[in-house]
This record gives structure tokens, sequence and C-alpha cells, in this order.
């Protein structure tokens, strides 16, 4: 083979908990895994949404009544099945009916907005949309545009509320939709006759179609098979020691791979208990925590923040939490400091659709602060050498990472160019730059494609990004290159303020300021301040 995969050496990192050798996914698709711990579970809690129980039994009982209206609308094995949903029970039931069929699910995300949602559609094929009520009259609006979808579902978030909802729900998304003849309800839908056997679908066949945005051009649908995500719940749960005891708490969007693979997968196949919430919130994120004695939390950094720095935190009882995992961006030294105080260490890691979700991952045992943790087991690294692919650098070198492994999606949805050219001899090309330390932890300096070229300096955003987070004023940024006629580019930075520091530092003070932290030709020379980041 042309490409080699470095020398495992990251493995003496490991502690002794992670299976060194793998895990094996067997032949059963996580849709039999569901079937099966319904049977062992029974009216053990398999979903918690704001109160309302949803038993494993029952949850079986819904998946195969959806089932049973997707099959009475056409659905078949290969056929493409488009989720526009926010958190909510209907995602979790939906998703598995589809696969009951051998049918393909594409999660949209609910923020999509016509032209966003016309070309998800149109290049995915999709036949059967289940939408939330605020998006059908986006749906509308696009009919004429789209060439295959014969039939819509449509229902509402607050459809499996409780009567006295705990936490509180928002009550801006309260309202039920009216029902019309140009749509199918939810409740006319789930009321089909359940399906009486179970397709024949194998780890091989695509489960998946998870549509991720490049630095260019239109989204690309990555294909995942029923292996791919299967493994990805069998090893991350045996990594995390999770069980059928455990407590999941899913604010993350299931429709993003993240929040997908830790709070929809991996329950599924150990058989624990989900609390579903359809918004963050700080408060109602601890009330639920409280209430449900959640143990395991996945989050992103800006969650994690509002959650410790909240002035009610000390209000709530979150002794249950055993463990959480996050990511998006680096966390303040600071931050991991006031969760290890309350014994909870937040372990980062790194994934992308394209590999669903996590390749290296941060032991609790052994966390290195501005690393994303080595990689796990059964993943091939190899840091590539950015002017000749063929070659590895050397450890403690930058190149561009390139992962291997049993999760990595066989390749784009009707993109042979772009699967020839991201997933060679199996790999994925990630497009991030990165280091590997001594003990094989990967460290993440920026991405190919983003690298900004200052005055013939190489100027890697996460790095200028690290020094602007040492501010004390500074929640969130993202620094960017703008053209520049004489210097090649500029660097720019997009910068939101903590709450405390609104008014009291001017963009220009924080230029001066990291014009004393970083080198000439690395600090913003414009920030702009936004109230938040896309």
């Amino acid at each position: 083979m042309r490409f080699k995969a470095m020398d495992p050496f990251w493995e003496k990192s490991w502690p002794e908990s992670w299976p060194r050798a793998g895990v094996s996914t067997g032949s059963d698709p996580l849709f039999k895994i569901l079937y099966d711990n319904a049977h062992r579970f029974h009216n053990k809690p398999a979903i918690i949404f704001y109160g309302r129980f949803i038993s494993w039994m029952e949850l079986k009982d819904l998946v195969f009544r959806a089932a049973g209206g997707l099959q009475k609308l056409g659905v078949c094995k290969g056929d493409r099945v488009y989720l526009g949903l926010q958190n909510c029970p209907q995602f979790v039931i939906a998703y598995f009916a589809a696969h009951c069929l051998g049918a393909i699910v594409v999660p949209g995300s609910p923020m999509f907005k016509g032209g966003e949602m016309t070309y998800v559609l149109n290049d995915s094929g999709a036949k059967v949309l289940i939408l939330e009520e605020e998006l059908f009259p986006i749906f509308k609006s696009i009919r004429n545009d789209l060439k295959s979808v014969e039939a819509v579902i449509v229902t509402s978030l607050a459809e499996y509320l409780p009567e006295e909802p705990y936490p509180q729900f928002p009550s801006s998304i309260l309202a039920v939709g009216e029902p019309g003849s140009d749509r199918t309800s939810w409740q006319e839908f789930i009321n089909n006759a359940p399906i009486t056997e179970l397709a024949d679908v194998t780890i091989h066949d695509i489960a998946l179609l998870q549509y991720t945005s490049g630095t260019t051009g239109h989204p690309k649908g990555a294909m995942l098979t029923h292996g791919n995500i299967k493994h990805r719940a069998i090893l991350d749960s045996q990594l995390r020691n999770d069980s059928h005891e455990d407590i999941h708490l899913a604010v993350l969007p299931l429709f993003h791979i993240t929040g997908m693979s830790n709070h929809l997968l991996c329950p599924i196949f150990t058989g624990c208990t989900v609390c579903i919430m359809v918004r963050f919130d700080p408060e109602i994120v601890l009330a639920t925590i409280e209430r449900y004695r959640v143990t395991f939390m996945c989050s992103i950094t800006t969650m994690d923040i509002a959650l410790i720095t909240h002035p009610k935190f000390i209000n709530y009882d979150v002794s249950s939490i055993r463990r959480m995992t996050m990511g998006g961006a680096p966390l303040p030294p600071a931050i991991q400091q006031k969760f290890e105080d309350i014994g909870i260490k937040l372990a980062e890691g790194y994934g992308m659709s394209e590999t669903t979700a996590t390749m290296t991952w941060n032991p609790v045992e052994n966390i290195k602060q501005g690393t994303v943790g080595p990689p796990i087991p059964q993943v091939e690294v190899r840091v590539a050498d950015m002017t000749d692919i063929d070659k590895n650098v050397e450890q403690g070198e930058q190149g561009e990472l390139w992962l291997r492994g049993p999760s990595v999606a066989v390749g784009y949805w009707n993109n042979p160019e772009e699967t020839a050219e991201c997933f060679p001899e199996g790999w994925i090309r990630t497009g991030d730059i990165a280091t590997l330390d001594e003990d094989g932890y990967v460290i993440l300096n920026g991405r190919l494609k983003e690298l900004i070229k200052a005055s013939g300096y190489s100027v890697f955003p996460a790095e200028v990004e690290t020094y602007l987070y040492q501010h004390p004023a500074i929640l969130e940024c993202c620094v960017i290159g703008l053209p520049h006629e004489y210097r090649g580019e500029d660097v720019k930075a997009f910068v939101v303020l903590k709450p405390d520091w609104i008014g009291k530092v001017t963009e220009e003070e924080l230029v001066a300021w990291a014009r004393e932290q970083m080198s000439v030709y690395k600090y913003p020379r414009t920030i702009e301040f936004r109230d938040q980041l896309p």
C-alpha cells in the first residue's frame, strides 16, 4: 500500500481499562440490539423527556409502529428518510424505525433554511421527511424544487410531554400545529400496525448519510455503515466503562455526530437511560442532573463554562455525575480546575462526521491540557508531510492528520471525486494540521485550508486563538485570514466577550494586548466583537 501507518507508540499512554485489542462488532446491527434490550430490560426507562418516562419495551413498540408507518408509505431498503428534528423522543423512534426497514437515515439540522434543506434533500434523494412543525413552512416554500420527496410527517416537540413537565419546557415551542391534507400527523403515523419482521441488513450496509460542511462548496454526505455506528457504540461505551445503570443527559444535538454517538448509539448498545433535552439552558441542565441523577454528559466548551460559572450552580446537587467528555474548543485551565475541584474531570477528544466522532481521547487518568488525547484502540494514524503526502513526518513535527479504523466512513454520497481525494486506501484525510507529542497525544494546530500566510510566515488560527483565550475578557473567539495586497493576508479575530466584561474593554485594547502576546506577523490586526459565533 502507498500510505503507511505510524508505529503506534501511543499505546504506552493507554490506561489499563482500555481494550488494547479493540472490540468485535459482530454481525447484528444496532436496531437488533435495541430489540434485545427491550426484552432484557422491559419496564426500565429508556428515555426520560421532561418527566415523561418511556420504557425499553414501549420504545421498541413505538419503533416498530413507526417502521410500519414508513413501510405503508413505501419505504424499502436503501431508501432515504430525512429527519428534521431537534432533540425529542421522535428522533430516536424514527432513526431506528428507518433502520428496521434497511432505510438510510439523513439527519438534518433544524436550523436549515430553504437553500440548505433543498440541497440536502435533492442530493440524498430523500423519499420521506419527518419534520418538526416549525420546519414545515420552510418545506412548503421549497416543495416545487424537490425531486424525490413523496411524503412528509409533521410532529410537535411537545408530543411526548407529561402534563407537568420537569424541568420547565421551553414555552416558545409548545404549540401544536393544525393537521392538514398536505402532511401526515405524527399520531396518525405512529398508530400504524407494527412491522412483523426486520429487514435483512448487514453491518456493511449504509445506515446514515451524515452531511458535513467543508471549507468550500456544498455539504457532503458521509456514508456511515451499520458497522461504523455499532463499532462506535461498543468502543466508546467500553472506553468510558458505561453500563445499563448509567443515565445520560442528551443536550448536544442528536442530529450532530457527537451527540448522536454519545447519547443515541451508546445507550442503545448498553441499555441505559437517556434524559433528552430540547435545548441547552444551564439552570435547566443542573435541575435535570439533580432530579434524574444523571451520570454522564457530553458537552462543548461554552456549555461547560456556562454551567460551572452559573450563579446558582452551588444550589444543585450534581454529585451523581461520574464522567463528562467535551470538545469544540480548548477548555481554559481555570474552568478545568473548577470542575476538578468538585471531582469531575473533563476529558477532551477529537473526531469528525466522517469518523463517526471519537478517534482520539484524553484518558481521565492522564489528561493533558492542550491536546485531544492519544488515538484510541483500532485507530491507525499518520501525520503526513504537507508537501509530500507519501511521507510521514517525524514525531513532534507538524503535518496533516490522517486516520483509519472501523468507524471511518466508506466515502461521500454521490461524490466519487471527493471520495477518491479524501478517502485514499481507507484513510480519511482530516484536513487538520497536527503534531504528536512524546506520548502520542495529538495536538491540533489548525486547518490545512485555513492556514494563514502573513508576510511569508505560516500562521495557524488555533495557535492565535489559544493565545487570545488567555485574556480574561474572552469567552469565545475565531481567527481568520483576510486578503492584504502587501502582506498576503492579515489576521483578524472575531470575539465574544464574557458578560461581565461587556463595555469594559474595547476592540483596540484587545489588539494592543495581543500585540504583546505573540509575534508581529501573528497577532490580530483587527478584532471584531460579536454577540455569538456561528
